[in-house]
């Protein structure tokens, strides 16, 4: 009797343990390279490698892809699907794409989307509401951040005093709830999927460093709307396909766009669901099928984020990780001051609560492991 194989995708983040599960859900076999291997991706993941050494600078493009030649030997993968860590490197997705098909959206579309003035005009020719950018340093820096062009995560964003540098560019600050709509793209049309609200957890070197999220959330009837047209205009202009996020400020001037992330994100914890995995609505978006429904209120709201040192921790030999953790390092391991332990999740009734258990865990398992390294 022949047995059929599952449906295989290649996919390649700074950490692609979201990704891995995603398909897990979905019946996929993924083969997965990252910087971290850890024990919940061996988990999810068909196969995996890691790439040691390369976090937080990013991938080494003949590393890469000699990795993902070796997960693909034996398979016909599908494609390949790229999360965080490809912003500033279009031109590694387009190496991969003399490969694989990239599954997602294509890398010329990766590359304006993270050109700071191409995507400044954009908005401005959909009616976009977008902060001012520059790339010479304002003469009062107050009232601006610098970002790192195809920067993500929110540890390259610093205050508008930063020295100006080629990879560098001001943009003005925007006061207001952080807010972040997920969708799926497919041939200028979008569906939504959810909002989540986002925070920061700063450290002295790093002010916007990124802490979480949690939802779905509801938002006032007015910004949704324009939230929507907003989406619905850059999606009109730019070929985006399949999982993407756009992340809003909502204060005084309503809702104003500050990017758009044209791949899987950090919000997968949130909004991944068994009955819709989004590695499934991910893959139909890329055949031109979009849900026709939006996602059912849930009965509890997660929150999802990142669990800094705030101090060095040691992992020992033997350590089981808490089941509310996630991107679980093998012990033994170390952790340094400021270098990110794992990720935490979090679910609740109502959205305060999720995100207050979630810090609660967070300042546990720093508790846990710096008890061990006393």
């Amino acid at each position: 009797m022949s047995v059929t194989k599952p449906r295989a995708i290649l996919a390649a983040a700074f950490s692609a343990r979201q990704i891995a599960a995603s398909a897990r859900l979905a019946g996929i076999a993924c083969l997965a390279v990252d910087f971290f291997g850890d024990e919940d991706l061996r988990d999810h993941a068909a196969r995996c490698e890691v790439l040691r050494g390369h976090y937080p600078d990013g991938f080494s493009g003949d590393k890469l892809i000699a990795a993902l030649t070796r997960l693909a030997a034996g398979d016909q993968p599908l494609g390949f699907v790229y999360g965080a860590g490809f912003e500033d490197r279009p031109e590694l997705l387009e190496a991969i794409a003399e490969r694989w098909p990239i599954l997602g959206t294509d890398p010329a579309t990766a590359r304006r989307l993270k050109d700071p003035e191409r995507f400044e005009e954009i908005c401005r020719e959909a009616g976009v509401a977008h902060p001012e950018i520059r790339r010479g340093a304002p003469a009062d820096p107050a009232g601006w951040v610098s970002k790192k062009v195809g920067g993500c995560g929110g540890s390259h964003v610093l205050l508008g005093d930063a020295a100006p540098a080629a990879d560098r560019y001001y943009q003005r600050f925007v006061s207001g709830d952080r807010v972040s709509m997920a969708f799926v793209a497919s041939a200028g049309r979008t569906a939504f999927l959810g909002y989540s609200s986002q925070w920061a957890d700063p450290s002295p070197q790093e002010p916007f460093r990124y802490g979480g999220a949690v939802g779905p959330i509801a938002v006032d009837a007015d910004l949704d709307a324009a939230m929507r047209r907003a989406v619905a205009g850059i999606a009109a202009r730019l070929p985006l396909a399949g999982l993407c996020s756009a992340d809003f400020v909502l204060g005084t001037a309503g809702a104003v766009l500050l990017e758009i992330n044209a791949r899987a994100g950090a919000t997968m914890d949130v909004f991944d669901d068994p009955a819709r995995p989004l590695i499934e609505l991910h893959l139909a978006a890329l055949r031109g099928e979009l849900p026709e429904t939006e996602r059912q209120a849930p009965a509890e709201i997660r929150a999802s984020g990142l669990a800094w040192a705030e101090r060095p921790l040691r992992v020992p030999a033997g350590f089981t990780w808490p089941d509310w953790t996630r991107d679980r390092t093998a012990p033994p391991a170390e952790f340094a001051a400021g270098e990110p332990i794992c990720t935490v999740v979090a679910a609740a009734p109502g959205a305060a609560a999720a995100q207050a258990l979630f810090h609660t865990r967070t300042r546990r398992i720093n508790e846990i492991l710096g008890s061990m390294a006393a």
